[in-house]
This record gives structure tokens, C-alpha cells and sequence, in this order.
């Protein structure tokens, strides 16, 4: 329940854009350094530390630092146009141990691995101006910390058997939602009210709940203070594309038809979706990414499936949200996907995501020869009942 506790508060959290200094901000400016010293990381001793920003041409990050960890510490640096929201993550060996989110900006930030605090994030950070007046100012309110620290207690006493409780888990939910509204409370009042307006913009993408027009309108308020920065740019382009995208996945849905679109494999031969429904009784349109764990995850079951029906007019094309294609090859190998396996590297900016509104992976639709969409989001051994039902007829 840890793992998921924390896994859900950096989902909230992960709407990474950057910010600068208020002056020169209309000046293209230079790229400054900085440096992170990490202490008291003996948890993860030799783990790799990653460094990423957002990458503004794709939906994906782009990697500024990374540092092997020794004797509990690490040193990595780098440079950097404006002080941005960053991931940092521990890798050991092919699994992730750690993410959290810090605001990488010039100078020297030290981060300290706290394992023991009762808390959701178990880093402290130290050092730079914006870390101190948004990061901080909320992760150390004393309102937010007595509620989130009751939200992780409580949540750390359930077991399995308690997520199966109605009552028990509608309280874990009410304690955790007191958490996140005294710390919306909070970023809505450097929102409001600081004279900074790059730490308002910081404050917009770490307290935004949802897509509205009130955002937008801030966001273009500051514009008009700012100018057109990047890290400005990218959010409203990440609020227009969400409410695009909502737009589109309710146009995809069932009895409708699938919308077509070209993609190429790894070796570049390209695939037609209307080409493979022709030859096929069903086809299963399946999103996913390298980087998405529950995707892979669903590959065996999937794999057993195509296995037991690939002769029987079955087919399976995956379209994959990757940005690198190293990355999407590696794990295509790792996997061994026998079927139909394509992709564009535009990962959250192909116009073939788009199209579907996809907002998040897994995602899949399983479509007859016709293109009429007769389920959605089959997952585990639902997708071998639904064919089953579907073929034995």
C-alpha cells in the first residue's frame, strides 16, 4: 500500500514545467550551472541517479544529470536555461527504486534521503531560491504535514485484505483528499497572492487539480507579464492538448469506429490499421509504452492469448508512446512481441494519440473487420473471454 500511496501523490504532482528569473525574462538567456549533492543515500548504494527535465518537443524528459551512488552520496551537475520542475529517480539494476519531484534551478541544492520520516516524499532539499519559496514553503506547512503525515499512517497499517474493506478504504481516500486540499489551499496562495510571477506559474503546476478555464486564463495573465517563455508555452500547450484529448476519447468508444491511421515498425515497413482489419474476423488495438510498467505487465497475458487465437482471424497491433527508439526496441526484444509492433516517437504528440485521446497507457480497443470497436480496455483474462465468446459463436 506504500508503493501505491506514493505512486498516486506523484501522479498529481507530475505536470513538469520550468521557470526563471524575473528579470531578463523577455532576454534569450544563458545557460547556467548547477550542482546536486545527494547525502545519507546508503539505501541505494551504487544505484544510478537520473536527473530529468520535460523535454518540450515530445511528451517525454530529457536527462540533464546523473550520478553513481557511493558511500551514501553522489555529485552530479550540469546546466540549465531556467530553473525547472525535475524528476529525480534511483535506478538499481533494470527497476526504479525512487522518484520524486524537485525544482532544478542554478546553483547547489543538497538532498537528503530521510527513510524513517512517516511522510510521502523521503527526500529534503536544501538550497535555491525556488525550491525554498514553493517546494518547501508547502511540503513543511504544518497543516499539510500533520494531515499528510495521518494520511501515510493510516495507509500503512492496510494490507491487502483491508483494500477489499468499503469503510476502510473510503477513509484512507478522505484522509488522503485533507492532504491534497491543504496543500492545494496553500499553492493557491502563492498562486494568489506572491509578487514572484515565475513562482506563481511553479505554484499553478504543482496545485492543479484538473483542466479549467480559470488555469488557462492565469496562464495567460503571466504570459503577459512573462512573455512567451518555454516552460509557459508548454503548459498551455499541455492544458489545450488534455482538454483536446478528452474531446477524442469520448469519440472513440463503443459501436463507434475505429479511426485508421499509417504507423511503421522497427525495421520500417508500415502498416495500414484498415489493411489488418480487412484480413482479420477481430484486431486489438493496444497503446502502451517501454516505460509503462502495467503495460508490460499485461504482455503474457496477451501473449498466451494471441498464441491461442492468431489462427482463428485474430490480430494485435500495438502502437507504442515511446520517444526513443533504443528504448522501444529494447524492450520489444526484452518481450518478444510477435505481433504487429509500430510507432512514430512523437510519444504524447503523435497525431495518432491525439486522434484517440489517449491520456494515458494501457489503453486498448478490440475492433471486428468492419472497424466497429466491440470492447475496451480488456485487460488480463479478459481479453481471452471476450474472444472466446466472440469466436466460438
Amino acid at each position: 500500500m506504500k508503493k501505491k500511496k506514493v505512486i498516486g501523490s506523484l501522479l498529481l504532482l507530475m505536470v513538469i514545467i520550468g521557470f526563471g528569473c524575473k528579470t531578463d525574462t523577455r532576454k534569450k538567456p544563458s545557460e547556467t550551472s548547477f550542482e546536486i549533492k545527494g547525502s545519507n543515500w546508503n539505501d541505494f548504494e551504487g544505484g544510478l541517479v537520473e536527473i530529468y527535465v520535460s523535454d518540450t518537443t515530445v511528451g517525454g524528459g530529457t536527462l540533464k544529470a546523473k550520478a553513481i551512488i557511493k558511500k551514501g552520496e553522489f555529485i552530479c551537475s550540469g546546466t540549465i536555461k531556467h530553473p525547472q520542475n525535475a524528476i529525480i529517480s534511483v535506478k538499481q539494476g533494470d527497476s526504479y527504486k525512487l522518484k520524486d519531484i524537485i525544482i532544478l534551478e542554478p546553483g547547489t541544492l543538497d538532498i537528503t534521503y530521510q527513510p524513517n520520516n512517516q511522510r510521502i516524499s523521503k527526500i529534503a532539499v536544501s538550497g535555491g531560491k525556488y525550491n525554498e519559496i514553493v517546494r518547501n514553503k508547502v511540503f513543511n506547512d504544518p497543516e499539510c504535514l500533520a494531515k499528510e503525515k495521518a494520511s501515510y499512517k493510516y495507509s500503512a497499517t492496510l494490507n491487502e485484505e483491508d483494500q477489499k474493506d468499503r469503510i476502510k478504504m473510503q477513509k484512507d481516500m478522505a484522509l488522503s483528499r485533507a492532504y491534497y486540499d491543504a496543500r492545494f489551499k496553500k499553492y493557491k496562495e502563492i498562486r494568489d497572492n506572491h509578487p514572484d510571477p515565475f513562482a506563481r506559474l511553479l505554484a499553478i503546476a504543482y496545485s492543479r487539480m484538473g483542466i479549467d478555464t480559470k488555469t488557462e486564463s492565469e496562464l495567460l495573465d503571466l504570459k503577459a507579464q512573462l512573455g512567451s517563455v518555454p516552460e509557459l508555452e508548454e503548459l498551455l500547450y499541455n492544458l489545450r492538448s488534455s482538454r483536446m484529448r478528452a474531446q477524442n476519447f469520448k469519440k472513440v468508444t463503443l459501436g463507434t469506429t475505429i479511426k485508421d491511421f499509417a504507423a511503421k515498425d522497427l525495421i520500417g515497413t508500415e502498416f495500414h490499421l484498415a489493411d489488418v482489419l480487412k484480413k482479420n474476423k477481430y484486431v486489438l488495438v493496444e497503446f502502451w509504452a517501454s516505460w509503462c510498467s502495467p503495460c508490460r505487465a499485461e504482455i503474457p497475458y496477451m501473449k498466451k492469448t494471441y498464441e491461442k487465437y492468431k489462427n482463428r482471424g485474430f490480430e494485435i497491433v500495438s502502437f507504442t508512446l515511446d520517444h526513443e527508439k533504443h528504448r522501444w526496441e529494447k524492450a520489444s526484444q526484452e518481450e518478444d512481441i510477435p505481433w504487429i509492433n509500430v510507432g512514430d516517437m512523437l510519444a504524447y504528440k503523435s497525431p495518432v494519440v491525439k486522434m484517440y485521446g489517449i491520456g494515458g497507457v494501457p489503453m486498448n480497443y478490440l475492433v471486428n473487420s468492419d472497424g466497429t470497436i466491440v470492447a475496451t480496455n480488456l485487460r488480463q483474462e479478459k481479453l481471452d473471454q471476450k474472444l472466446e465468446e466472440l469466436l466460438e459463436k
